[in-house]
């Protein structure tokens, strides 16, 4: 019996059941590759099984076969932060919530800064434009009254960009400090179209507002900023 299927007339057998096999699956990823195997099983076919070869029977497989693997590609890529740099894998772990994929493309839209000097990220009763993550360093907050406080690994004019109004802070950072920025119509823009990354952008400024309440405590230092 199976010596008859693996004969060149019937291997399409194998290519429509290697089909089925992915259309089982749910997982992008595990259908793609099947789907592949099934097409190259169909180009085989195309050419072994026909007094002549069925060129455009195999030219459309091999379409097929490239879309499929280039999709497969894809769907790697945002399975894994391998080909990350240190300082994003670090931005990853410490948002949380972020698939590898949506991750990236929230990276796409910022830039990675290191402070050379004192830089001010957001001044008090004015519009920050910019959302800041700080990965390495410590974060100088000046409240109203000159109420000094420090934090680290932290958002920066998070507030401001929630809630669309002026920093309620003075915020700097001082040098050798490693913050992640993005420009807030670039971020919003990605928002828009990218619900999943709103959800996933809100649990992270949720859990930071929780990290920073959880830290609060009588000492001026430890104030949450709300900038």
């Amino acid at each position: 019996m199976f010596e008859n299927i693996f004969v060149k007339e019937n291997i399409v057998h194998i290519g429509s059941l290697l089909y089925l096999a992915g259309f089982l699956f749910r997982d992008q990823l595990i259908l793609r590759i099947l789907v592949v195997g099934g097409d190259i099983v169909y180009v085989l076919y195309y050419y072994y099984a026909p007094s002549t070869p069925l060129w455009w029977g195999i030219f459309w497989s091999l379409l097929f076969i490239t879309v499929n693997i280039a999709v497969v590609g894809r769907l790697i890529m945002d399975r894994t932060v391998s080909d990350l740099s240190a300082e994003a894998k670090a931005l990853f772990e410490q948002l949380g919530n972020f698939t590898p994929g949506d991750f990236r493309r929230l990276l796409k839209i910022g830039e990675l800064r290191n402070a050379g000097v004192t830089v001010m990220l957001a001044e008090e009763g004015k519009r920050p434009g910019w959302l800041y993550y700080v990965v390495a360093g410590d974060i100088d907050i000046v409240k109203p009254g000159g109420n000094r406080i420090t934090d680290r690994k932290a958002f920066v004019g998070e507030v401001a960009f929630l809630l669309d109004r002026p920093a309620s802070a003075t915020v700097t950072v001082g040098p050798g400090t490693q913050f992640f920025a993005w420009e807030e119509k670039a971020l919003k823009r990605l928002l828009g179209k990218k619900p999943e990354i709103t959800n996933a952008l809100g649990a992270a400024f949720n859990r930071n507002l929780a990290a920073k309440v959880a830290a609060a405590g009588p000492a001026a230092e430890q104030i949450l900023p709300g900038t």
